[in-house]
């Protein structure tokens, strides 16, 4: 193989690598989110919403929750402190639920 051709080759190469780079930059981004509302009414009566919450980082509440309403696509999980710790209460896409002694101060989507 001459020179000339092994440049060409070389040059062909980089191209591809290029055009790969090129297309992994085009993929976006951005976070996945569920879509829909969040709502729920705190300890002290003001009722609260989260509108198309964020899939996967813990969420703390404004106050502590007795009822909430899923009204996203995807399924939530309540936790009893600020950190999404302890064992979840699940909450799937698309219903309510109201609670006794549970006061659930953190969720997390997805």
């Amino acid at each position: 193989m001459t020179a000339i051709g092994t440049l060409g080759n070389a040059a062909r190469a980089a191209a591809a690598a290029c055009a790969a780079l090129a297309l992994v930059g085009a993929v976006p981004t951005e976070a996945s989110a569920a879509t829909g509302r969040f709502e729920y009414a705190g300890t002290d009566g003001v009722n609260s919403v989260i509108v198309n919450p964020p899939d996967g980082p813990c969420i703390t509440l404004a106050k502590p929750a007795v009822s909430a309403g899923n009204d996203t696509d995807t399924d939530a999980n309540l936790y009893e402190g600020q950190a999404c710790g302890g064992t979840p209460e699940p909450l799937p896409a698309g219903t309510g639920k109201s609670w006794g002694v549970f006061r659930p101060g953190s969720v997390r989507f997805g």
